[in-house]
């Protein structure tokens, strides 16, 4: 059984862990780069990329001597260890980096998993065993798949660039159909196939993390910040916003 035994979000942190040993720990970089040491091996690890370091594995870390970082980080153990674990990438005693093809998603996750465990709401601990089983599996699907042709990976990066660029528009698959040159159907396929999720999907991802940028380090009201990001419906944008964080947003401020 999984037993998570803490979960942080460091925020531009200036200090540093000394090396040593302890339970599996999976981190995840949300900003910023951080430095560190698995077995003696230096590393940087950039936006975007996680870590899982096994149980009993030397590490140690610090903070980019030029850039500051924010990550989230989670430590936990497999009660009975001489049983199989559900996921085949923590069997083994070696370090994993990872970039997730789909970042914002990940991201949403961690953060919604850290809301939990640090607000010990009803039913916290169950909770995120399930959202943090989620991730792990997240991590060891995109182990076995097969990565995506140069072409799809072309197309996706395209429309995945768009929707960045224009997230706070009303975006239409027809639209980003036209762009890739290909049909409406094939677009929500193929985005899903190398990213994991559909252009809608990840359309909301990002205005949902944009959201909890903005109830956390601005005075915006809740109404100002769905009519920033594109919704015209206060209404929706609160069940939009709960589905992905598991909280209204006036829960998050």
């Amino acid at each position: 059984m999984l037993d998570i035994t803490g979960v942080y979000h460091d925020v531009n942190p200036t200090w540093n862990i000394g090396k040593g040993s302890g339970c599996d720990t999976l981190v995840y970089v949300s900003e910023g780069k951080v430095v560190f040491w698995v077995n003696n091996d230096r590393f940087e690890l950039e936006k975007g990329e996680a870590l899982y370091v096994p149980y009993g594995v030397d590490r140690a870390w610090s903070s980019h001597p030029e850039e500051l970082h924010q990550k989230y980080t989670v430590q936990f153990n497999w009660e009975d260890r001489s049983r199989d674990n559900p996921l085949h990438f923590t069997k083994q005693d070696a370090m994993i980096r990872i970039k997730p093809r789909n970042a914002p998603y990940f991201e949403q996750r961690f953060a919604t998993l850290f809301f939990q465990w640090s607000g010990q709401r009803p039913y916290f601990e169950l909770m995120s065993q399930h959202i943090f089983l989620e991730l792990l599996t997240l991590i060891a699907q995109e182990r076995k798949e097969l990565r995506a042709s140069p072409s799809k990976e072309r197309i996706a990066r395209n429309i995945q660039e768009y929707i960045l660029c224009n997230f706070r528009k009303n975006i239409t698959i027809e639209e980003l159909a036209s762009l890739a040159e290909i049909t409406p159907n094939y677009t929500t396929v193929l985005f899903k196939e190398v990213l994991g999720s559909t252009p809608i999907q990840y359309l909301h991802q990002i205005r949902i993390k944009t959201a909890v940028n903005l109830l956390e380090n601005t005075q915006m009201t809740v109404r100002e910040i769905a009519e920033y990001l594109g919704y015209c419906d206060q209404a929706y944008f609160n069940r939009i916003f709960k589905k992905w964080m598991g909280a209204a947003p006036s829960h998050i401020r």
